[in-house]
């Protein structure tokens, strides 16, 4: 992966970190509704994984240490499969009950960030897997 994307990747990590916790913070002290926030504060856990990710590249840590990359590979995966569940379930109840699309307090917004949180887990398992690859290369030779 280029500097630049990984810089690109760094900023774009940084404001869902922002915006993740964030929503945690507004949904739990503003509207009290504690399912979109933990759904919003995953999400920017799961950013501030990816942002970790970037900057131990850019620092040269995973060339030393591929287990913890198989680490976040795995718990990428692992919470995407948690956020997929979140979501359909959200999303379920949303439409069963049949709340409004605009009450802030609906689980349809808990479906959004349980959606948001998919996308960072697989964001997170990505770059996991990309930045392994790139030094599985440099691991296999450094064996001999």
């Amino acid at each position: 992966m280029g500097v630049k994307k990984t810089y690109i990747s760094i900023g774009y990590a940084s404001f869902g970190v922002l915006f993740g916790f964030s929503a945690f913070l507004v949904w739990n002290i503003a509207y009290q509704q504690p399912w979109t926030a933990a759904a919003g504060g995953l999400s920017g856990v799961l950013a501030l994984w990816a942002l970790v990710t970037h900057i131990m590249y850019i620092q040269g840590y995973w060339q030393t240490w591929l287990k913890g990359l198989r680490f976040f590979l795995f718990m990428g995966v692992s919470l995407s499969l948690l956020s997929v569940t979140a979501f359909i379930t959200f999303l379920a109840i949303a439409i069963s009950k049949k709340q409004s699309l605009s009450d802030p307090r609906s689980l349809y917004l808990s479906a959004v960030w349980s959606f948001m949180s998919l996308k960072w887990s697989f964001l997170l398992s990505l770059y996991a897997h990309r930045y392994r690859k790139e030094f599985a290369d440099i691991s296999i030779l450094s064996d001999f």
